[in-house]
């Protein structure tokens, strides 16, 4: 196995762990979110974790679980989320994704042509998080939703077909 070759399948399994332990958390916050217009956000954005992690299903090794570890610390990110205002929440979630963004560029670059379809929609599930973050400190609450759910649509459509 070439290094790259590695370092894809890991990387795939990572982002595959990655997008349960976000619906988890996604999911615990909406459950801790008084205001029911945020907390229908933090549904969409849950979706759209579930909905990217099956479309990487097909790339991950049958016997993959997700990270037990990863969801040891699920509640106490939770806490710490809680905690903030909708403002700072959006703040932290821009401020968190472009690790991940620049991760998964990476993949991109190295994925076989088979996969392209289903990684490009693991790159661009995380620009239309950051997208939807910056479209609420915009004070845009309306349309910040848009390209999320356009990616789940597409993952679910990827899904679907698999």
């Amino acid at each position: 196995m070439t290094t790259d070759t590695s370092e894809y399948r890991d990387g795939i399994l990572l982002a595959w762990q990655g997008e349960h332990w976000g619906k988890a958390f996604l999911e615990r916050v909406a459950e801790r979110t008084e205001d029911a217009g945020h907390r229908a956000k933090w549904q969409v954005l849950a979706q759209l974790e579930e909905a990217t992690g099956n479309a990487l299903t097909p790339l991950v090794d049958d016997s993959a679980e997700p990270d037990p570890e990863g969801y040891r610390q699920v509640d106490t990110v939770v806490d710490e989320y809680a905690k903030l205002s909708w403002a700072e929440a959006m703040e932290q979630m821009t401020t968190l994704l472009d690790p991940a963004i620049e991760r998964f560029e990476r993949l991109l670059a190295i994925a076989p042509e088979e996969d392209l379809e289903v990684v490009q929609i693991l790159l661009d599930h995380e620009l239309a998080l950051k997208h939807f973050a910056e479209r609420e400190l915009a004070g845009d609450p309306e349309t910040s939703l848009d390209s999320v759910r356009a990616v789940i649509e597409r993952a679910r459509a990827v899904h679907a077909t698999a």
